[in-house]
């Protein structure tokens, strides 16, 4: 007889689902980032592809636009390839950066990007960098069959839309329908610096209509100035550019993209708010407060109303694998804070975020997210028994799943009172006053104005940094194999533990009692004529336990008793 079995695999929906920005995949075109499907790993080497993140999605293709067509911009213009350790403020990540010598624009072309929609919707997003104001920055372009189907000619492209920057302003242009507008009166304050920011371009659809809107790091500016609205699509060629400088214009080089993302769907504010998250955790960058940070699985990593006055400079390191996010080291890019605290899985503060020797958490949809106080003052406050001081500057951690170790780097050089022979701790707290389960972490190092530490961080708790305080012996065991065992104890039991004291490592003699304690020698340390070092007494004056360094007696305090 036969037997017959039958197996069945089951596969989590999660598993089933292909990665995508905050876990999106719905509708998603285009997606693509400096940090995958560029093929270039040295600097400043040419993209000519930029490869799409959406399985069987079209390709980026660089190109330079120029009065009468889209073109291959040749060797030398076309967009490069920058290492994370040669550019700032893209917190570890790398980027593609702009190069033009000629041109109206330079970016890339995405033919057939953008497929035929009844509804015109779209959400799109993009991380970038804007160090010109002056001049139009066109962010992404939809050169719609409806105006022309060729996806080499300019001709008819003035009648697509274009959505982008003038000046520091967002603006949506398109010349057959309304022309030039802003989307309110709201400026972007980093157009025109090193400091990049998230912007969004989506629409919502009424009544046939297509009204546009424009957000900033999460903050939504609204429609258009003058109310505008579309009803044409746009199917056809996407072209992701830099800006409009004029023919002959080199005004363009030098703008940054880290990741650019379509989607051709509106979509729900949850949605847009879960891939924010995605990019501000990536890329160091704080949203518009309050507003949470949420997870691919929809985890809340961030909890703007915990405590409002920590919503500033949040940043923090992740592993989400449904939105391929492994940020395993991460600062604020936020002006002046950008170096002051740095996060890492490893004691490394300099390498990039993708080199192969970081280790990633362990555990899927694990977050540590901090967040400060946003108190810029550089003098120190009195804490604890003089002359314990802390800065006044100080942190939430929020955390979701085991973190396990981390790294932090504290640059205290700012704080001038703080010298090179200060012991630095770090102090956590129950409470933003740190009187609540105070625990007090020496530094492993101090070097150049740098204070490193390795701590566990527990969620929702406060922690800042002092100088010259009390602090809690917290060094980690010493590793290894015993070599000995106690072979002597006095026991207040009638009947010992199988084994005991045997089973005590590296011991001489060992005591247990129930209900009775050890009473040492009770006495003054000035009573003593002749003391021998390694003697300990209880000093019924000072009323502590202290020990003979062979020259001084000292009190045994909560501290490492070098």
């Amino acid at each position: 007889m036969k037997k017959h079995f039958l197996f069945i695999f089951l596969v989590s929906a999660a598993a089933m689902r292909a990665q995508a920005p905050g876990g999106i995949s719905n509708n998603l075109q285009i997606w693509v980032k400096a940090d995958a499907g560029t093929g270039a790993t040295v600097d400043n080497a040419q993209v000519s592809i930029w490869q799409n993140q959406k399985p069987g999605g079209v390709n980026g293709i660089a190109n330079q636009g120029i009065l009468g067509n889209y073109t291959d911009p040749g060797a030398g213009t076309r967009p490069v390839y920058r290492l994370a350790s040669s550019i700032p403020n893209f917190n570890f990540n790398p980027a593609i950066q702009i190069v033009s010598t000629d041109g109206y624009r330079s970016g890339y072309k995405f033919p057939s990007g953008f497929p035929d929609n009844s509804s015109n919707a779209l959400t799109s997003y993009i991380h970038l960098s804007r160090t010109a104001s002056s001049v139009y920055r066109t962010v992404f372009v939809m050169n719609g069959t409806t105006r022309n189907s060729n996806t080499t000619s300019i001709a008819g492209i003035w009648q697509s839309p274009f959505f982008g920057t003038y000046n520091n302003r967002p603006e949506f242009y398109n010349e057959k329908e309304s022309g030039d507008v802003y989307f309110g009166t709201n400026t972007i304050s980093t157009v025109g610096s090193n400091i990049p920011s998230i912007q969004s371009y989506y629409n919502s659809v009424s009544g046939g209509n297509t009204n546009y809107l424009f957000a900033n790091n999460g903050f939504t500016f609204g429609g258009p100035s003058n109310n505008v609205s579309s009803t044409s699509n746009y199917p056809g060629m996407v072209l992701l550019m830099d800006n409009d400088g004029g023919n002959g214009s080199t005004s363009l080089a030098g703008d940054r993209i880290g990741e650019f993302i379509l989607y051709s769907g509106t979509q729900t504010p949850d949605e847009r708010q879960r891939v924010n998250s995605y990019l501000a955790i990536k890329y160091g960058i704080t949203l518009q407060q309050p507003q949470n940070y949420i997870s691919s699985n929809q985890t809340v990593t961030w909890n703007a109303s915990l405590n409002t006055n920590f919503n500033n400079n949040i940043f923090g390191i992740a592993k989400d694998d449904q939105t391929a996010l492994n940020q395993v080291v991460s600062s604020s890019i936020n002006s002046p804070n950008n170096i002051m605290l740095t996060l890492a899985t490893s004691n490394n503060f300099v390498l990039p975020n993708a080199d192969p020797g970081r280790a990633a958490f362990s555990q899927n949809n694990t977050f540590l997210v901090i967040g400060d106080n946003n108190n810029q003052a550089l003098t120190l406050a009195n804490y604890g028994t003089t002359p314990g001081k802390i800065i006044q500057r100080s942190w939430l951690a929020q955390k979701t799943n085991n973190t396990g170790s981390t790294w932090l780097q504290a640059d205290l050089s700012g704080y001038t009172s703080i010298v090179a022979t200060d012991k630095v701790y770090m102090v956590v707290a129950d409470d933003s006053g740190f009187s609540q389960n105070v625990r007090v972490i020496p530094a492993t190092s101090f070097t150049g104005g740098k204070a490193v530490f390795k701590y566990v961080f527990p969620a929702n708790k406060y922690f800042t940094f002092g100088t010259n305080l009390q602090a809690y012996c917290t060094k980690d065991p010493v590793a290894g194999t015993p070599d000995a065992f106690t072979r002597m104890g006095i026991s207040g039991y009638t009947n010992v533990q199988n084994g005991w004291p045997g089973n005590i490592p590296n011991g001489f003699i060992a005591l247990e009692a129930k209900s009775k304690g050890m009473v040492i020698t009770r006495t003054t340390s000035a009573s003593i004529a002749v003391p021998i070092e390694g003697m300990f007494i209880y000093d019924t004056v000072d009323k502590c336990f202290k020990l003979y360094n062979g020259t001084t007696w000292d009190c045994i305090i909560r501290s490492c008793n070098d």
